[in-house]
């Protein structure tokens, strides 16, 4: 008599010698990249120039973008949801945002001096955000929120920071201290004294304020760390923190350098109605292109203004450099990109197209019965697996543990969806990310789709899962 099981299980060791796993189909598929990392790491410490782009065996290089979509050395069509770490909100290469920039590059791409994109640009911020009071422009997030401590430290003499566990701020020694993706190493532990880190829970941030008569600013990601991978529930949490804070008279600061501009046409703050005292944005804020800002309170920003005193403006004022700061083709392009989200269904579409998206990928989930499930805010969509989701579960920011996050969401398993992904057409962030665009199509959403139930199958079938 036939023993199932047995007959099942020897069929499955069959197959599993026949079938090329996701390695060997990753190989395959991008030998182009391969020969290319072969060279990269010859100039770069592990052959990257961002650790984000760190991948086994090697990641895999791209020539070209357009719209939903991008072009790897093998001529791959890949449907990407990477879009320049979320920066590309209308997607790759946009016909307006590509004028404006090509325009300006032939007529000067660093004029040595002040221009008129400098104050177009700042109003196409303030026209989404009108409360700020004034912006001060930089290079990155990582500049930004920099420059906002010390700007913050001048304003009120305080020398702590608040900041909570995961979240990512840059890669600058105070912002490094529990990160989550690279260590404080060789940081000074003068230095590692003065950040305060919490979770993200009232009661922490309260018992830290009255612990700490010297903490001067509260930083977050508001939506929670590392693009909400460690998601917090920011409907409350904003609101309490936002009341603390100013009891306490400490200023607020929203890293807005992922949520600016996405979440909402004015961000996370504009969102959830909750006022911080200084805001960082990067990426959407110009346009694709290499920019970011600081902007809010007028007296906290005055600490860079000089004022006509030589011991003020030469010791005791804050100053800023940046050969780059707020150059003629970033500019431009934060202007138009901006300009559009404010006059164009630019959030609209992105939220439909990622809406589409996280209810495919729940069914994904359920048709394959992997436990786990999709969630998100606005245009930005999170898998997470090893727990099925109940009827209460919020499918905007669930309420996860940071030791569920760790225990599920694993180097490995992320690791492995990139590569199942990469081989079927799709690049997804870190395996734990899908940023959607405006250009995204509901074809490439629903092809995305598929992709996923595949890479589900595809980790499950190497017990990766």
């Amino acid at each position: 008599m036939l023993d199932l099981p047995k007959f099942f299980q020897r069929l499955n060791h069959i197959v599993e010698r026949i079938m090329p796993s996701i390695d060997d189909r990753y190989i395959k598929k991008f030998p182009s990249s391969a020969n290319a990392f072969k060279t990269a790491v010859e100039f770069f410490p592990s052959g990257i120039t961002h650790q984000n782009r760190h991948a086994e065996p090697f990641p895999v290089y791209f020539n070209s973008g357009s719209g939903g979509v991008k072009f790897d050395l093998d001529d791959n069509t890949i449907i990407d949801f990477v879009m320049g770490n979320g920066s590309l909100l209308q997607g790759h290469a946009h016909p307006k945002i590509v004028e404006a920039i090509s325009s300006q590059v032939a007529r000067g791409t660093h004029l040595g001096g002040s221009t008129l994109f400098e104050i177009e640009w700042a109003k196409s911020v303030k026209n989404l955000v009108p409360w700020l009071e004034q912006v001060r422009f930089t290079n990155s997030g990582t500049e930004s929120t920099y420059l906002a401590l010390r700007c913050i430290r001048a304003f009120n003499g305080k020398s702590k920071i608040l900041k909570f566990e995961e979240h990512f701020h840059g890669w600058h020694e105070y912002a490094l201290p529990s990160q989550g993706n690279a260590g404080p190493a060789f940081v000074p532990q003068a230095i590692m004294d003065m950040v305060v880190v919490v979770k993200p829970d009232l009661g922490e941030v309260e018992k830290a304020l009255k612990e700490h008569p010297d903490i001067g600013v509260v930083m977050l990601e508001p939506t929670g760390a590392h693009y909400a991978c460690f998601p917090l529930q920011p409907k409350t949490f904003l609101k309490g923190l936002r009341d603390l804070t100013s009891q306490h008279n400490v200023v607020l600061m929203f890293d807005e350098t992922i949520t600016g501009f996405r979440i909402s046409k004015g961000g996370a703050q504009i969102r959830y109605n909750v006022q911080p005292d200084i805001s960082v944005f990067g990426k959407i804020v110009a346009g694709g292109m290499p920019g970011a800002a600081i902007a809010g309170r007028s007296d906290i920003l005055e600490m860079m203004s000089f004022k006509g005193d030589p011991d003020w403006d030469n010791n005791r004022r804050i100053g800023q450099g940046g050969t780059f700061n707020g150059n003629p083709p970033t500019a431009i392009a934060g202007i138009v990109g901006l300009n559009m989200i404010a006059n164009e269904p630019v959030n609209q579409v992105a939220d439909a197209m990622a809406a589409r998206l996280r209810t495919g990928l729940n069914s994904a989930f359920e048709s394959t019965n992997i436990p786990g499930f999709a969630y998100g805010i606005a245009s930005i969509v999170n898998p997470f697996f090893g727990k099925y989701p109940s009827k209460s579960t919020d499918l905007e920011s669930p309420d996860l543990s940071y030791e569920e996050v760790r225990k599920n969401m694993t180097g490995v398993r992320k690791g492995y969806l990139t590569k199942a992904m990469l081989t079927h057409d799709v690049h997804v962030m870190g395996g734990q990310v899908f940023m959607v665009s405006s250009a995204h199509t509901e074809e490439q959403i629903d092809q995305t789709i598929e992709a996923f139930e595949l890479s589900l199958r595809d980790l499950k079938s190497e017990g990766i899962l």
